[in-house]
């Protein structure tokens, strides 16, 4: 299929999302993510820029796991949950290279009985997911396992514990699980436990300064001379453009948007709305540029592998982008280090 220029850009995703609502069984949907996937391609060979084109993949993703999760309803019957999207999906930020990372929220008297209920159904749906392109957890962090699939005061007693202890896996686990976002069943859940945090985490500084350390821990790949610093990989000077790069701005976004008491788990819009001050504002404004600058040439790398059939990575060979590029990258990583000063006068000094 071939998307025409004159087409809005809301007509384009709402023929998607119909595309998803036509399916009546998983396999149905394992053609309509294809479609998908080839329609995203469209959209990016037209220029759709990429904060855009990330939310408008990640709204197909949330309609494609809402009709998956319509077609197993009877195996939520008499249960009040809520399906979280967690990391990338959470924050509305995913490309075409990812995997699951999911968790699921419910209310019961008898926690125990209602996840052993739900389980017995989630890993198929986990699998189901899988085969539409989304796949599984290295990491397990899926609704399927026992440990994310938790009542409302699991969840409580879970990120509480986080907070409490600061310690490394925690921290980690706060970067994935912070960023949660509620997709399906009652979505009340979700904003119940979002606000629940948000009022635990403003008498604890400490967990801030905690979660600041480990933002500023991932430096700028540069060296003192603003030359990109690289690994040697079969000889070529290569860059993880997701973790060198596009991750130090989540992080940081992430400590501004708790100590704010924000509800948004977007990177740019946590950036922006956290500013206090104009001045402040006008950082702001230049970190979600250079943000925005590495998911355009993350999304680029991803699709033009793509196209020459080859597997999808965020690995950019640095000696293979233009001059241009390579400013580009070098002048994100400097914005990325006026962040991460911000961050430390703030909340380490």
């Amino acid at each position: 299929m071939k998307l025409e220029a004159k087409h809005p850009l809301q007509e384009v995703v709402a023929r998607g999302e119909g595309w998803v609502e036509e399916c009546r069984e998983p396999n149905d949907l394992v053609r309509a993510c294809s479609l998908l996937r080839r329609q995203a391609a469209t959209l990016y060979e037209e220029g759709l820029r990429s904060d855009v084109l990330t939310r408008t993949v990640a709204r197909w993703n949330d309609a494609v796991l809402r009709r998956l999760l319509e077609i197993h309803r009877t195996d939520f019957d008499g249960i009040d949950w809520c399906w979280l999207a967690l990391g990338s999906e959470g924050r509305e930020e995913q490309t075409v290279h990812t995997d699951q990372d999911n968790a699921l929220i419910f209310r019961a008297d008898d926690a125990r009985h209602i996840r052993e209920r739900l389980l017995a159904r989630l890993r198929g749906i986990n699998e189901q997911l899988d085969q539409c392109g989304y796949m599984l957890c290295p990491g397990d962090v899926m609704a399927s396992n026992p440990k994310w699939c938790l009542s409302l005061e699991e969840w409580q007693d879970t990120f509480a514990a986080w907070v409490d202890t600061g310690d490394p896996q925690a921290l980690l686990h706060g970067a994935i699980f912070f960023d949660f976002r509620g997709i399906a069943g009652n979505l009340e859940l979700a904003r119940e436990l979002r606000e629940w945090l948000i009022e635990y985490i403003k008498p604890r500084p400490l967990f801030l300064k905690q979660m600041a350390e480990y933002a500023v821990s991932n430096t700028p790949p540069l060296w003192p001379w603003n030359r990109l610093k690289a690994r040697r990989q079969e000889g070529e000077r290569v860059l993880d453009i997701k973790v060198n790069g596009v991750s130090m701005f989540v992080d940081a976004a992430r400590v501004f948007s708790l100590a704010s008491g924000l509800n948004s788990t977007q990177t740019d819009k946590r950036l922006i709305d956290s500013a206090r001050l104009e001045s402040e504002r006008r950082d702001r404004r230049a970190w979600v540029g250079a943000y925005r600058s590495l998911q355009d040439l993350r999304v680029r790398h991803q699709f033009d592998q793509l196209a020459r059939g080859q597997r999808v990575d965020n690995r950019v060979r640095l000696d293979q982008l233009s001059r241009f590029d390579r400013q580009v990258l070098i002048a994100a990583m400097q914005e990325a280090r006026r962040m991460q000063a911000s961050l430390r006068l703030r909340y380490l000094l």
